[in-house]
């Protein structure tokens, strides 16, 4: 395994992972293999969208096998039982104040309600359905054909809510902090 990975984007642009930073959710060479594949096919407007909610993912989806985000899940369950420090990006925390101000019909509703409802969705997590590698668009040394990739791996979970089913994704930082990145 190599400590550092360089995707290739299909219009030519690094996307730089230290792999080896990622110490909760490893993915295997294969997997690896796979993601350079796919980030071959990306263009760097898909890869770098930060459109919330226009239907393009964020980042770099990670294709796996239903039994490896099972997985992903199961080590999940593991840690949400350790009773991690549950953290909220500054994002969520906006999506929230603006998902209140709008009226319930509105299409950009997303249906929660407050901070808690987020912390028992994670809390409750009952079904890993992605993986991504979302770019560092902070990261000091990105250029313009050259892009740095946060290190940890980001799930998008399903748990519950006051309404129902909830989506988000997060980042398990490491076993004792958890991070909401945003919610869907």
């Amino acid at each position: 395994m190599r400590e550092v990975e360089i995707f290739v984007s299909n219009d030519g642009t690094q996307y730089i992972w230290n792999r080896d930073q990622e110490k909760v959710i490893r993915l295997s060479d294969a997997e690896t293999k796979m993601v350079s594949l796919k980030v071959s096919l990306m263009s760097d407007e898909e890869i770098l969208n930060r459109t919330s909610g226009n239907g393009v993912p964020m980042g770099i989806p990670i294709t796996l096998s239903k039994d490896r985000l099972i997985e992903i899940r199961d080590n999940l369950v593991q840690i949400l039982k350790k009773g991690p420090f549950i953290d909220f990006e500054k994002h969520v925390l906006e999506r929230l104040v603006y998902d209140a101000l709008l009226d319930d019909d509105h299409p950009e509703k997303r249906g929660w309600n407050n901070s808690e409802e987020v912390r028992e969705c994670v809390l409750s997590a009952s079904m890993v359905t992605g993986v991504r590698l979302n770019v560092d668009h902070h990261h000091p040394e990105n250029t313009e054909k050259v892009r740095h990739l946060h290190p940890n791996l980001a799930l998008v979970i399903s748990g519950s809510k006051d309404t129902g089913k909830g989506r988000l994704v997060l980042v398990i930082l490491n076993e004792q902090t958890i991070s909401v990145i945003t919610i869907l």
